[in-house]
């Protein structure tokens, strides 16, 4: 009886996670992105977000292929996702209690860990490939701390390290130091050593090659787009990554709680064995902060526990008497401590969004795909995005630029075009900068150049800037051409070792002492007044170029800016106001105003929008710029909208 309640105990607190993690489940939009490609692949149109264009929009080949295997099956994607979800995240505790833990305390103690953690239980669903890289890790995990040392030993870790890192890349961090010791300490000669990681590690080289030659690039879109900064400093990175800890620690103590006790743990004992993958949750943690962190409260932390907790849970806790008991106690009072147990509470107990932006996802979306929302007849999801993709199957808009893409994209279906302003799953704009001053990390707003919709919808290059236009005919023959095409393998190769980098930067990127504007301004309206103007720090360089205009008048100005002024060159009737040094706090606004009287009491206003930085006595712009236009200046009110019409750049 004493040998089997171990086993009725570790059983109990398997199906008090099982339970607290359906309770919990849902689905989250960023999903739906990769749901769009399983859909296509499903339906004859390969591994694409739209048709026609090979561009890799997720982060977990091996999550996809998962999901893709059983959509081809059931042609269900809520439910297959969410249960395979399920069945992966309690695989992965199922292992660790029956495998992983020395006694019942340290099973008690790994339970309690998981089952509080709210970032651990939110991303045991949601859509994203967690639950698979958790099992992975747990499997690796046990292997490296139990097995003996051998051949056999060598290639399960290495094959596991190479599915983990194809299921997400970055997760290598995790799982290479720990690879790296057993490869030192395996008694083999060199060149076997070599040959078992080797072999291990092809299912990671195969998808590699297949990424290159497919897509013609080895990483993600998303991690282009998302890694592709523009003017956003190191230092905001990581003002906003230690926010993302911060955040952690307010939302969710034990997660950060247990991380803490377990690396305390690994640097008393001062066991080799343990400090390799201590390490590497070390080092993954430090990339976590050192990108910015991310916008979903908790995803980057979840697997950090997760090794954290196997450690613990592997060690014999009995240096003092009461210990264990002491430190299972400590863990559920910093569980039940966070504002939003997961054990007690659902989703709808939203933690919002904090002053970061970073959101409690689950709350964000709990209403429009919670699992129990669909138990109680709901018809899932339930979202403005996704009925706003429905529509447009049925009327099929052609080219959409939307923000928010994976409801949408899905429902909308394969015959909408759809162009993702956030970049993850458009080529072009993830190899362009982000130009709005107003970010978060994981939302690095672009806009689409002039010219680029209407190259989409065409079929023929519309780009208006002949950099930008060269530059995207290369990309081109990538994402569209024949796919073993030779001049295809060669535009991949030039691409990859920054070839056409150049063009890309003299149409994104102004930087230097001066930034020249030259334009064109038109007179869109009867207004008879026209004044060129330069706006940043509070203050305007204006001249007033007419006095005695008409529609389709045209005017041409030269701006010289630079960080301690403005250089005005064309004709003027007389010069309003000077503006002094910039101030890179604020936008640089260059445009037009038409106005029907002398006083400018009221107005319309053209203008384009620059973020930039001040570097000494250097300039650096995101010179594609941001158009906005009010019709009812000074009051009135703003809107992002297309200046063109007023304003053309030289």
């Amino acid at each position: 009886m004493t040998q089997k309640l171990p086993i009725l105990v570790r059983c109990l607190l398997i199906l008090g996670f099982a339970l607290t993690v359906t309770r919990n489940a849902w689905l989250s939009d960023d999903a739906y992105i990769t749901f769009r490609t399983v859909d296509n692949l499903t339906h004859g149109y390969g591994l694409t977000w739209n048709p026609g264009e090979r561009v890799q929009a997720y982060t977990h080949p091996l999550w996809m292929l998962a999901l893709a295997a059983l959509y081809a099956l059931t042609h269900e994607i809520y439910l297959t996702s969410l249960l395979l979800s399920i069945a992966l995240s309690v695989a992965a505790f199922a292992l660790l209690l029956f495998r992983g833990t020395r006694s019942l305390w340290t099973a008690l103690l790994a339970a309690s860990a998981l089952t509080l953690s709210k970032a651990y239980v939110d991303y045991a669903t949601s859509g994203l490939e967690n639950p698979l890289t958790h099992l992975l890790l747990v499997a690796f995990l046990l292997v490296y701390l139990t097995a003996p040392a051998g051949p056999r030993k060598l290639l399960l870790l290495s094959l596991l390290a190479a599915l983990g890192m194809t299921n997400r890349l970055d997760t290598g961090l995790l799982f290479l130091p720990a690879l790296a010791y057993a490869w030192w300490t395996t008694p083999l000669p060199l060149r076997q050593r070599l040959g078992l990681i080797a072999l291990g590690m092809a299912p990671l080289v195969l998808w590699e090659l297949f990424a290159l030659v497919y897509y013609g690039f080895p990483f993600p879109n998303t991690a282009y787009a998302k890694l592709n900064a523009g003017l956003i400093s190191r230092a905001e990175l990581l003002e906003h990554g230690l926010a993302y800890l911060d955040n952690s620690l307010r939302w969710d103590p034990v997660t950060w709680g247990v991380i803490l006790l377990s690396s305390a743990v690994v640097l008393t004992r001062r066991k080799r064995c343990l400090f390799a993958p201590w390490l590497g949750t070390s080092l993954y943690l430090l990339y976590v902060v050192y990108i910015g962190g991310d916008f979903m409260s908790g995803r980057f932390f979840a697997a950090p526990l997760l090794v954290g907790v196997v450690l613990l849970a592997h060690t014999e806790l009995r240096p003092a008497p009461f210990l264990p008991l002491g430190l299972v106690v400590l863990v559920i009072a910093l569980g039940l401590r966070g504002p939003y147990v997961p054990l007690l509470f659902d989703g709808g107990h939203s933690a919002g969004e904090d002053a970061h932006g970073i959101t409690d996802e689950k709350g964000n979306y709990w209403s429009s795909t919670a699992l129990v929302q669909r138990l109680r007849g709901k018809q899932l999801p339930d979202h403005d995005w996704a009925r706003e993709g429905q529509a447009a199957r049925q009327h099929n808009p052609g080219v959409v630029p939307k923000g928010s893409v994976g409801f949408y994209g899905y429902f909308a279906g394969p015959q909408v075009h759809v162009v993702d302003l956030l970049a993850l799953a458009d080529p072009l704009l993830a190899r362009l900068p982000p130009v709005d001053p107003n970010w978060r990390v994981g939302h690095l707003g672009r806009r689409p150049p002039a010219g680029y919709l209407e190259t989409l919808a065409s079929g023929e290059n519309h780009i208006a800037d002949p950099n930008l236009a060269y530059y995207y005919d290369k990309l081109s023959l990538i994402i569209r051409g024949p796919l073993f095409a030779p001049e295809r393998l060669g535009e991949i190769w030039r691409f990859n070792t920054g070839a056409y980098t150049p063009y890309i930067r003299a149409y994104a990127l102004s930087d230097g002492p001066t930034f020249v504007q030259r334009l064109r301004l038109t007179n869109p309206t009867d207004q008879p007044y026209v004044v060129a103007f330069v706006w940043n720090n509070g203050r305007a360089q204006a001249y007033v170029l007419d006095e005695a205009s008409r529609r389709g008048h045209t005017y041409t100005v030269t701006w010289h800016i630079t960080p301690h002024g403005v250089q005005f060159e064309g004709r003027y009737v007389r010069q309003l106001s000077a503006i002094g040094p910039l101030n890179d706090q604020e936008t640089l606004n260059v445009g037009l105003i038409l106005s029907p009287s002398a006083d400018l009491s009221s107005y319309e206003i053209y203008e384009y929008r620059y973020w930039f930085r001040l570097d000494g006595e250097r300039l650096r712009v995101a010179q594609q710029g941001i158009g906005w236009y009010n019709d009812q200046a000074p009051g009135g009110w703003w809107r992002e909208a297309d200046v063109s019409p007023a304003i053309q750049r030289q």
